[in-house]
């Protein structure tokens, strides 16, 4: 349902500001020149973020389309789209217990992140899955949204659970674009047009399935820190925050350097305040390639050289030393004794 929510009002979370102009440069707009008709200062706002207006972000994304000349800019730029830009809202519904659990949370994080549309959870026998819904008239770029989210929801899906599993279903509420056939690139799953209502459904089995990260001290505690503070970094979850960038780049991790620019602050200050809390960059990478390690022996079929070279390492042999430091065990032994696939 659309409601009267003022389309002047700054909004639109600084991050994925940001995240639409990575794309943008990358795809070789000049960005600054962009930005400059909206009154904005693109070098100015890279150091001092902060929220603009729906009417300011369809300004935005008309002059993409203009300069791009690419009908599908909402499916490219989902595709482009980092885990990282939704923040302590992204380590908490990670580290949820179920993906299930996640679209759940996202649901519930909605009203912060994204508040110009509503997310409903929604659960019955055969499927489970968020409605969605703009609170806001988003016009002329409704289709641009609602595509953005799907495709970034089909990717996320796949990064948590692997690409194996589909949704059930991705229903739009728009008719089918001349452009239908490019949804083939990035969906291969049912999409349905001409929708009653915009909607991402999976299977119960598919939310039914656990999360590698699962922790619901983590999520419930990230969940908190989002909702009472967007904006600061808290110190205590800034190990959370290394962990989401070294989530999304499994199997070739950034150094501390890249980490930390990720992060918006500089490798000297990550390396200070992290050792302020008894931890370091190494032993935050240790930790996740433990856990990725353990849960892909005891819930998958990936042979330990499939195993190794996912986690970044370069042999099997440096992988067995390092889990036998971790365990105690062996890679091969630990799966025998704890395998539950």
């Amino acid at each position: 349902m659309v409601s009267s929510l003022n389309k002047d009002k700054a909004i639109i979370l600084s991050d994925y500001v940001l995240e639409i102009s990575r794309f943008a440069e990358k795809a070789g707009i000049d960005i600054s020149g962009v930005m400059k008709k909206m009154d904005i200062d693109f070098f100015d706002y890279q150091k001092n973020p902060h929220p603009i207006s729906i009417n300011t972000c369809n300004n935005f994304i008309d002059s993409l389309y203009s300069e791009l000349k690419t009908p599908y800019l909402g499916l490219a730029m989902g595709q482009q789209m980092r885990l990282t830009c939704h923040g302590m809202a992204g380590v908490s519904a990670m580290a949820q217990q179920t993906y299930g659990e996640a679209l759940e949370a996202a649901s519930r994080l909605c009203d912060t992140v994204f508040p110009i549309y509503s997310m409903i959870f929604s659960k019955n026998k055969e499927h489970v899955g968020l409605v969605i819904s703009e609170r806001v008239s988003l016009s002329p770029n409704s289709i641009f949204f609602i595509e953005l989210i799907f495709v970034n929801f089909y990717n996320i899906l796949h990064f948590l659970l692997g690409d194996e599993y589909e949704p059930e279903y991705i229903s739009f509420s728009h008719p089918e674009p001349k452009y239908s056939k490019v949804y083939s690139r990035y969906f291969k799953c049912n999409v349905i047009f001409d929708a009653d209502v915009n909607e991402f459904a999976v299977s119960p089995s598919v939310a039914n399935r656990e999360l590698l990260l699962a922790n619901r001290g983590i999520a419930n505690m990230a969940e908190h820190t989002y909702a009472n503070d967007l904006h600061n970094i808290d110190l205590n979850f800034l190990p959370q925050k290394l962990r989401l960038i070294l989530i999304q780049n499994i199997g070739a991790f950034p150094s501390l350097e890249t980490a930390a620019r990720k992060i918006g602050i500089s490798s000297r200050t990550l390396r200070r305040q992290l050792n302020s809390l008894g931890t370091n960059y190494q032993a935050e990478l240790d930790t996740l390639r433990k856990e990725f390690a353990i849960n892909y022996l005891t819930k998958s079929n990936k042979n330990i050289t499939e195993i190794a070279l996912r986690l970044g390492y370069c042999d099997t042999s440096s992988f067995s030393n390092a889990f036998k430091k971790w365990t105690g065990m062996s890679p091969i032994i630990f799966r025998k004794s704890n395998s539950t696939h």
